[in-house]
């Protein structure tokens, strides 16, 4: 298989799985939502579709004819996708600890909790990086705005805490965009295998 397809392939059916993971997620984390029937679903659902991205994000960049070379780009984008494996330990707690009460306590009160916010605080820097890398270097248009798409979503998923609403309302459509950002390179770079990218475009 040519490595442009595979790559393209990667990120795409990756972020089409992280947006659906988060669009079956309920909206806020409560007792509730962990009995919900598609709790563990979701977040499966988006952990796979992370270490997706994880697998085909280094592979993209370095083969696709769809982003120049840059190196912020370049960083963002590998640091993305070891952000986005290192996430999926996480998402595996949150489908089954987080609802046994007193065990998940104990757990984020220790270093668990901090290797979480760890990565999530990376995932959030390399998505604004990799997002700004696209949006200046892209070499066609759905690149570029693929960038734009991820610097809207890194931006809500940064004011969202402070908006008065339920927290889901917030970060559902920005991961959402986040996947239909990263689907959207993806297919940018698998259609680049036979036809030269345009100076201009």
């Amino acid at each position: 298989m040519n490595m442009r397809i595979l790559a393209g392939s990667l990120v795409g059916s990756g972020g089409i799985l992280f947006a659906l993971g988060n669009v079956l997620h309920p909206l806020e984390h409560s007792e509730a939502a962990h009995s919900a029937p598609t709790w563990e679903a979701a977040h499966l659902i988006f952990a796979l579709g992370g270490l997706l991205i994880a697998a085909g994000l280094p592979l993209l960049i370095a083969v696709s004819q769809a982003l120049r070379p840059s190196k912020l780009a370049s960083i963002g984008g590998v640091v993305l996708a070891i952000a986005f494996a290192a996430l999926a330990p996480g998402a595996w707690f949150e489908a089954y600890v987080a609802p046994l009460h007193g065990v998940a306590e104990q757990v984020e009160a220790g270093g668990g909790g901090a290797v979480n916010a760890m990565a999530g605080m990376v995932w959030m820097a390399s998505l604004v990086a990799f997002g700004a890398g696209l949006a200046w270097r892209g070499a066609r248009r759905s690149a570029r705005l693929a960038g734009v798409a991820l610097l809207v979503a890194a931006l809500v998923l940064i004011v969202g805490p402070g908006l008065p609403v339920v927290e889901g309302l917030v970060i559902i459509p920005a991961t959402v965009l986040t996947g239909l950002g990263l689907l959207t390179v993806g297919a940018a770079s698998a259609r680049t295998t036979a036809e030269p990218v345009p100076v201009n475009a």
